[in-house]
């Protein structure tokens, strides 16, 4: 099967959204199908890290320093065209980006055309990004006062980009007959319920399909070994409770609440943050709330197995997100998992008693009890570790490919049979 994959940055190093299109179009190729990458670039922005080094630990630098300036290797079998013009960051940029790649879709007519970005939906729309009508919603809500908030809402309301991203999501989901997608595959059931919430879209056109764990968790022996040289690394004792902040985007990901958190539990949690921010401010804050030696920034890191190890729980007080595969693996590294409604996967948390969900990023008393209830004994936390293990389960690349592979036989029938 012939298969155009689009999205704008076709780049690992940037997030999840990307990092799994990487993997994606590699599972695919090793299956047989003939694959093609449509994106704006694929070259790691090495200066992303140079962000992230004031007040953090070495392991900034160093991955820094280990992302090579040569140009990467795409994945075996995978064809990547770059199609470049304006900048991203322009409304104009952006629709440009969209009109060469339905431009070449319509030249090289591929059989499917899946795609992770609203700019070109394609006949799969598969927003990873997620539903950008709740972005603007929750990037108003993040703010800590009511003048920030208001301050917000103008900007995205004159925002160029802003205001083209959410014509352009309207149009994704009109249908193909206004040039929109088929199907949209949704990461969960919260954004199959935004879907609804916004735009009214049909359910049948709305097709949920969890990220799959594209990384095994270590086995426990290896995960004990990783625990140890972790905590020795940052100097943190056995005995120490430590919860884990990761990801790129601090405001939108909670780590001002998470911060606040710490600052309530009854007993002295650490926290490690790692990924790629802007460190200043969030120091400030841990220091007036007297944790400035209770919250260790580790920067961006190619050592997550031995982070996760090194942790007794995920803290992550995300304003939104669109699946969570930060939840995801730290729960298939047995830690339970404390966030919010707004995290794409809470249902797999709940479901499965893998850790607690509260209503509110801001409600750090709920967050912090979540935290000190965590069992001490050796025993319950094993008893914990396996709930946790037993939400990941059922989305192995295996399943999740087979089940890509069926709806992607269903799409081409619903094509050929309706033109």
């Amino acid at each position: 099967m012939k298969i155009a994959l689009i999205i704008e940055h076709f780049d690992a190093t940037r997030g999840g959204a990307e990092a799994m299109t990487v993997w994606l179009s590699g599972q695919l190729a090793a299956a047989g199908h003939d694959v093609a990458v449509l994106c704006h670039d694929h070259t790691p922005r090495l200066n992303r890290y140079h962000a992230a080094s004031h007040g953090a630990s070495h392991d900034a630098e160093r991955s820094r320093q280990s992302h090579a300036p040569a140009l990467p290797d795409p994945p075996a079998g995978v064809r990547v065209h770059r199609l470049r013009g304006l900048k991203l960051r322009t409304g104009l940029g952006f629709r440009m980006f969209g009109r060469r790649a339905a431009a070449w879709c319509n030249k090289n007519a591929p059989d499917i055309i899946h795609s992770m970005t609203v700019a070109c939906p394609g006949d799969l729309y598969h927003p990873h990004a997620g539903v950008y009508a709740s972005i603007h919603e929750q990037a108003v809500a993040s703010r800590e006062t009511i003048r920030q908030a208001v301050l917000k809402h103008w900007m995205l309301q004159f925002s160029d980009k802003q205001k083209t991203l959410l014509k352009l999501e309207r149009r994704a989901l009109a249908g193909p007959q206004h040039g929109g997608a088929r199907q949209i595959l949704c990461l969960g059931a919260t954004m199959m319920e935004d879907f609804q919430r916004h735009y009214h879209v049909h359910r049948d056109r709305l097709i949920r399909l969890d990220n799959p764990l594209m990384t095994p968790a270590p086995p426990s022996s290896t995960l004990l070994e990783y625990r140890d040289w972790f905590r020795s690394h940052y100097n943190l004792a056995p005995q120490d409770r430590v919860a884990l902040f990761a990801g790129h985007d601090f405001r939108r990901k909670g780590l001002t609440w998470a911060i606040r958190t710490l600052a309530m539990t009854r007993d002295p949690w650490k926290l490690l943050v790692v990924g790629l921010g802007k460190t200043r401010d969030y120091l400030r804050l841990a220091q007036s709330l007297g944790l400035a030696d209770r919250v260790i920034f580790v920067g961006p890191t190619r050592e997550m197995s031995r982070a996760y190890a090194s942790a007794d729980a995920l803290l992550f007080p995300t304003f939104y997100e669109s699946f969570g595969l930060v939840a995801l693996e730290a729960m298939a590294h047995g830690l339970p998992v404390i966030s919010t409604r707004f995290l794409g996967c809470f249902d797999l948390v709940e479901r499965h008693s893998a850790g607690t969900i509260v209503s509110s990023p801001t409600d750090v008393q709920a967050m912090a009890q979540a935290l000190d209830i965590l069992p001490h004994s050796h025993a319950d936390r094993t008893k914990l570790a396996n709930l946790a293990r037993k939400a990941s389960q059922g989305l192995e690349p295996e399943s999740y490919l087979k089940r890509l592979e069926s709806i992607y036989k269903n799409c081409l029938a619903l094509k050929r049979s309706r033109g």
